[in-house]
């Protein structure tokens, strides 16, 4: 993440098209938004996804058209890089994109002009643009989903934004942020903090959907912990789907409890009661069980 936030703090002040690439619900977003921001654009920011449009209303999304472009085009259409203004677009789910308008975007791209359909007029491109993608643009290149010149074109200004396993550190900042966001998305004031533990059991979750489904998990949580009256969301309002390779078997497989047991101690700080708390097990319990995985490994080591 240090090296994403500062490749766009680096691509930020300038007029290039950047590429943000990474998995469904890392933040490509919001990342662009924050691209946005630094840029002190005097526009807003407007993000679409062009991935289910068929190649003749993708260019009619872009570019707009005259009366009389189409059948039924009977009045003009705005596209959205004129709608975009001096801001910055977002073209979202780009690998979608059909090669053939993908073409007629670097044209534009690289002579900062273009004209709705059915026009002669030629218009200069005043927006930035960003293209977010779910792959790297080298995969979708291979693919033969993402357009060679426009990958070597655009790529050198490229930002990965990595997935949510590989920046736990973050879970718990996450975490605030969707619960402070609570209120406003449910037009309900309820809890405005989480247990300790609560967190700890966050930050050991595995978010196969990213920050988008941390974000999901948070905002359940929170009606439940309403519903309740809870004073702080707990441990019994998170799914238990969330955290399956954090679970504790009595009688299971010794070596899944072994990964688990490290896991609890690991994110609790080597704290045995919060440990075995985050397993749902006793203390007691808990050391029993640790006591057995040291004496059958000393027993394999004569």
């Amino acid at each position: 993440m240090i090296e994403a936030i500062s490749r766009a703090h680096a691509f930020a002040p300038a007029a290039t098209p950047v590429i943000i690439h990474g998995e469904s619900g890392t933040g490509k977003t919001f990342f662009a938004e924050y691209i946005h921001r630094l840029s002190q654009r005097l526009g807003s920011l407007i993000a679409f996804s062009v991935g289910m449009l068929t190649p003749q209303l993708a260019v009619d999304e872009l570019f707009g058209h005259v009366p009389g472009a189409y059948t039924d085009a009977r009045r003009m259409r705005t596209g959205l890089i004129a709608t975009a203004g001096v801001g910055t677009l977002l073209l979202d789910d780009f690998q979608n994109l059909d090669l053939g308008v993908q073409k007629q975007l670097l044209q534009v791209l690289d002579r900062g002009t273009y004209s709705p359909v059915g026009s002669d007029r030629v218009l200069a491109v005043a927006c930035r643009i960003i293209l977010a993608m779910t792959e790297e643009p080298d995969a979708l290149m291979t693919k033969g989903l993402l357009l060679k010149d426009l990958r070597y074109r655009f790529g050198a200004c490229a930002i990965r934004i990595p997935p949510l396993r590989e920046r736990r550190a973050e879970i718990p900042v996450l975490a605030e942020r969707a619960l402070r966001r609570c209120p406003q998305q449910t037009g309900l004031e309820g809890p405005t903090r989480f247990s300790d533990t609560a967190l700890n059991l966050l930050s050991a979750g595995e978010y196969p959907g990213n920050v988008r489904q941390l974000e999901g998990v948070v905002l359940r949580a929170y009606l439940l912990a309403k519903h309740q009256c809870a004073a702080k969301l707990d441990v019994a309002h998170f799914p238990s789907e969330v955290i399956p390779s954090f679970r504790y078997k009595r009688r299971g497989d010794r070596e899944e409890n072994r990964v688990a047991m490290e896991r609890a101690l690991g994110m609790t700080g080597g704290n045995v009661t919060k440990a075995a708390r985050l397993l749902g097990v006793s203390r007691n319990a808990f050391n029993a069980a640790r006591a057995n995985q040291v004496a059958r490994y000393r027993e394999k080591a004569r």
